[in-house]
C-alpha cells in the first residue's frame, strides 16, 4: 500500500524537469508548449509507473465546476428511491455528471449533517428529497450559492420542484374500490412527520368526509402479533377497505391477512400508495397508485442542469400525476 499520493511533484523530480512541464504533457498541452515527444514519453511512462492519479477536485476546481451532483434521499432500499436514484444517475451520467448518493433514513439530524458534508465537497447543484421541512433546511441552503432542485418531496415555495399532488391523489384514490367503502383504514409505518405521508393523510379525510364514509388513520406497530391484533380489531368493527400509505406499510398488511386467513379481495379490499414490482407476483396481485418515477427524475435533472446555467430565475413547480393500477384487490 502506497504511503502518500503521486503528486506532480514526484513525477518532476524523478524525471528532473519542472511541476509544469509535467503538467502540460498529462493535460494534453506538451505539443502546445514546445515539449519534445522524447519527453513527453517519459513523463507519460514514468506517470504510469508510479501509477499517478489525478486529483479530479483539484483539477475541477481550478476549472470552477467539479462536474458533480449532490443526491439526497431518505431510504434508498426503498423501491420508489431505489428507481429514482438509477434514474438520475443515469440522466446525470449523459450530461457529464458524477452523482453523490447519501441517504437518510429520514434522519432530520442525518440529513443536516449530511448536506453540510455534501456542500463542503464542492458540489455543482443538489436534488433533495428532504425528510426536513424547509425552515429547518434554510440555514444550510444559505451557506452556499448552489442550485437546489426539491424532488418527490417538497421544499422551499421559490424553489425548483418535481412530484405529485399527494392530497390530491389520495383523494381521487378512495373512488378507486371496487365497491363504496363502509370504511377505510389507512396505514402509516413511521413517516407520519414526513410531508408526503402527511398529505397522503389529508387527501383521505377530505374524500372520506365528502361521501360520508368512516374512516381512521392507524400507525402500524413492528410486532407481527400487534399488526394481527389491530388488523383483527377493524375486521371485528366492519372495516372494508385497507389503504396502506405506502409500500412498507402494505407488506405488513398483506402478511397480516395471510396468518389470519383473511380473504382478499372477497373479505376486504386493499390498495397500496406506491407500486411495487413484486405486487404482480403476490396471489391475487395487489392494486396499487403507480407514481410516475423516471418522469420525476428525469424532469428534476433537466430543472437542475438548467439551474446551473441560470441560477436567477424563481423556481416552478412541476405536478405529475400517478396511474391506478386495478389489480387483484381492490
Amino acid at each position: 500500500m502506497k504511503e502518500k499520493r503521486v503528486s506532480l511533484d514526484d513525477i518532476a523530480r524523478a524525471i528532473g524537469v519542472s511541476k509544469a512541464t509535467v503538467s502540460f504533457v498529462l493535460n494534453g498541452k506538451g505539443d502546445e508548449f514546445n515539449i519534445s515527444k522524447e519527453k513527453q514519453r517519459l513523463i507519460a511512462e514514468k506517470a504510469r509507473e508510479l501509477q499517478y492519479v489525478p486529483n479530479f477536485f483539484a483539477k475541477s476546481l481550478r476549472k470552477g465546476a467539479t462536474k458533480t451532483i449532490g443526491l439526497v434521499v431518505s431510504d434508498i432500499t426503498n423501491a420508489f428511491y431505489a428507481e429514482l436514484c438509477k434514474t438520475i444517475q443515469e440522466a446525470l451520467h449523459e450530461r457529464g455528471y458524477n452523482t453523490f448518493f447519501v441517504n437518510t433514513n429520514d434522519d432530520r439530524a442525518l440529513e443536516l449533517q449530511l448536506m453540510r458534508e455534501l456542500i463542503h465537497s464542492s458540489i455543482d447543484g443538489m436534488i433533495i428529497a428532504p425528510c426536513n421541512t424547509i425552515d429547518a433546511l434554510i440555514p444550510i441552503l444559505r451557506e452556499t450559492h448552489i442550485p437546489v432542485v426539491f424532488a418527490d418531496r417538497p421544499g422551499d415555495e421559490e424553489a425548483d420542484f418535481v412530484g405529485v399532488d399527494h392530497q390530491m391523489e389520495a383523494h381521487k384514490l378512495i373512488a378507486s374500490f371496487s365497491k363504496k367503502p363502509k370504511k377505510v383504514a389507512a396505514f402509516v409505518k413511521k413517516e407520519e412527520h414526513i410531508s408526503t405521508i402527511l398529505m397522503r393523510i389529508e387527501g383521505i379525510k377530505e374524500a372520506c368526509e365528502k361521501d360520508d364514509i368512516a374512516y381512521e388513520i392507524f400507525q402500524l406497530p413492528a410486532d407481527e402479533q400487534a399488526v394481527d391484533r389491530l388488523v383483527t380489531k377493524e375486521l371485528m368493527k366492519g372495516t372494508d377497505s385497507f389503504l396502506p400509505l405506502n409500500n412498507i406499510a402494505a407488506f405488513q398488511l398483506i402478511a397480516s391477512f395471510r396468518r389470519l386467513l383473511v380473504n382478499v379481495p372477497r373479505e376486504v379490499r386493499l390498495i397500496s400508495f406506491d407500486d411495487h414490482p413484486a405486487y404482480e407476483y403476490f396471489y391475487p396481485p395487489v392494486s396499487a397508485l403507480r407514481q410516475p418515477i423516471k418522469t420525476i427524475a428525469e424532469e428534476s435533472v433537466i430543472r437542475l442542469v438548467h439551474r446551473l446555467d441560470e441560477k436567477q430565475n424563481p423556481g416552478k413547480h412541476l405536478l405529475l400525476s400517478c396511474t391506478f393500477i386495478p389489480r387483484g384487490t381492490h
